[in-house]
């Protein structure tokens, strides 16, 4: 079958289109395991991040070549031990899938997928679509679970795969004021995003500054959403400074503000032992979780890392349904959907491992004229 690999870990520049890579052997398919035809790829930081071999300890594929990619939309070709009667979906079904196990195999002709993450995909809504949904906007649905429509939120990384669909979540919960921060603020008021302000982080300090787009935000923020990394050193050393303390732009935990991330303070981390990893997500935040509610609650907003993503399947349930219903519209950095060959491939794994993206990268597969 047609294949994206790579040979070994490193940069974009690895990958390169084969045609002769083993196709899945539908005989051999692991118990509830599934064998889709592949019509579009998303990609997400952590694809880069394998890639590189930054935490091949971890996430390292377990040989080479490998076929790099987790998040998908394809079509059903076999189903191995898993009853259609209970999942809703069956062969020749359209079906969007976030990877459980590890971020590889979908940008293959064909792919392996499990059930835990899998739903069958609305008429209405594209393949391309439906591969950047099921890849961001259910992380996004869960993050927006965690804050309340009588909040006031600011959203560093706004324009992100995750950030796109975060805001569009809080729209639809009416939170009270949502603000948007990224390198392309006017991106953010325009629909589908539609933050009420927005911030350049590139011109403005987020953490300093108090009027967006002609808005005066005299009023502090309960919830920062930090989906770029860094924030917490920074209200850290606001916090030892009297006057900066005042200026604080986000409510301390005793008046019940508090600092969401899914990142760690260098979001281009490395990890090359299990013991590295929990210090990186476990320990640090466990102490910064009870430092922040216990020590110094009254000059810090209360920390949680968001580590632990639903892999609740009604989390994609629910965001395809809203996305046929048009509440919910998938962002796509429009230089893509980019082409399944080794250029479009490379350009695409380029554009994600620079931070920059508008949305989300999507790679359409080989089998683009199936929808």
């Amino acid at each position: 079958m047609e294949a994206i690999i790579s040979h070994g870990y490193g940069t974009y520049q690895n990958l390169k289109l084969v045609t002769d890579y083993p196709k899945p052997n539908v005989n051999e398919l692991p118990k509830r395991k599934m064998l889709v035809k592949t019509l579009a790829v998303a990609l997400a930081p952590g694809d880069a991040r394998v890639l590189s071999g930054d935490c091949k300890s971890l996430q390292g594929p377990p040989s080479f070549p490998y076929i790099p990619g987790g998040d998908l939309c394809g079509i059903i070709i076999d189903m191995n031990d898993v009853d259609p009667s209970t999942v809703g979906y069956n062969v020749g079904d359209r079906v969007a899938a976030r990877f459980t196990e590890g971020p590889r195999g979908a940008l293959g002709e064909y792919a392996v997928i499990a059930p835990d993450m899998t739903e069958k995909v609305p008429e209405n809504v594209s393949s391309e679509d439906a591969a950047a949904l099921a890849s961001s906007a259910t992380i996004a649905l869960s993050l927006s679970r965690r804050i309340s429509s009588k909040e006031r939120v600011v959203i560093i990384g706004a324009g992100g795969g995750v950030g796109s669909h975060l805001c569009q979540f809080l729209k639809l919960k009416g939170v009270e004021l949502m603000a948007g921060v990224s390198r392309e603020p006017e991106r953010l008021l325009k629909e589908p995003i539609l933050c009420d302000c927005a911030l350049d982080y590139t011109q403005k300090d987020v953490y300093d500054f108090h009027e967006w787009n002609n808005i005066n935000v005299t009023e502090k923020f309960d919830t920062v959403v930090d989906l770029a990394g860094g924030g917490w050193l920074r209200l850290l050393e606001q916090s030892k400074n009297e006057d900066e303390n005042e200026a604080m732009i986000v409510k301390t935990a005793k008046e019940g503000g508090r600092y969401l991330t899914m990142t760690p303070d260098e979001p281009l981390f490395k990890i090359n032992s299990i013991w590295e990893g929990m210090k990186l997500f476990l320990f640090t935040s466990l102490f910064r979780a009870i430092y922040s509610r216990l020590n110094d609650r009254a000059k810090l907003p209360a920390y949680t890392f968001a580590m632990s993503i639903d892999n609740d399947v009604q989390i994609m349930k629910e965001t395809l349904k809203l996305a046929s219903e048009n509440k919910l519209k998938a962002c796509i950095d429009d230089r893509g959907p980019f082409a399944f060959t080794t250029e479009g491939a490379q350009d695409a794994f380029k554009l994600q491992a620079s931070r920059h993206v508008r949305g989300k990268v999507v790679i359409r597969g080989p089998n683009v004229g199936t929808n």
